[in-house]
């Protein structure tokens, strides 16, 4: 998860904090509940769940009104779905919501530009990147293939 920036990652952990000790929304205070609706959710725990009736199906919802820790979590669960359409969708006015995922592949490219003019997010475009990817591998090729005496030593991309 890209973190810098953010408070999904803060948030995630806080509703998770708030399901592992209640077993309710009710049973949430009420300041940090008003606080969820309007901070988080930007609408009512009615609202929510309403956008998650329509989304799950019906056995899902009656599971989540026998079991209101249940239900809980699946509307806590859609503040991941929504964070991340906000992200897809580039919602400017809800950027620090924004559920970014990355993973292993982004932070090795992160430090194979380090001390380049593409560290900085800023200055990446994906011609850019893409140009400098398959020059790179062309390198390695081209190495690999010096190393089995496939091709004679120098510079073969010269005349390039």
């Amino acid at each position: 998860m890209v973190k810098k920036g953010l408070f999904f990652s803060a948030r995630a952990n806080k509703l998770y904090d708030l399901y592992r000790f209640h077993d309710s929304l009710e049973q949430i205070d009420a300041k940090t509940r008003e606080h969820l609706q309007t901070a988080y959710f930007r609408k009512s725990f009615d609202a929510v769940y309403e956008d998650v009736k329509a989304y799950y199906p019906p056995s899902e919802i009656e599971k989540a009104e026998a079991l209101p820790k249940y239900k809980m979590a699946l509307i806590f669960k859609w503040y991941f779905g929504h964070s991340t359409r906000l992200a897809l969708g580039g919602s400017k006015d809800s950027r620090i919501d924004y559920q970014v995922h990355s993973g292993p592949a982004l932070g090795a490219f992160n430090q194979w530009v380090k001390g380049t003019p593409l560290e900085r997010w800023e200055n990446r475009r994906v011609a850019e990147i893409g140009e400098l990817l398959m020059q790179q591998t062309a390198q390695v090729i081209t190495d690999r293939m010096r190393a089995f005496g496939a091709l004679p030593r120098g510079n073969v991309h010269a005349a390039a």
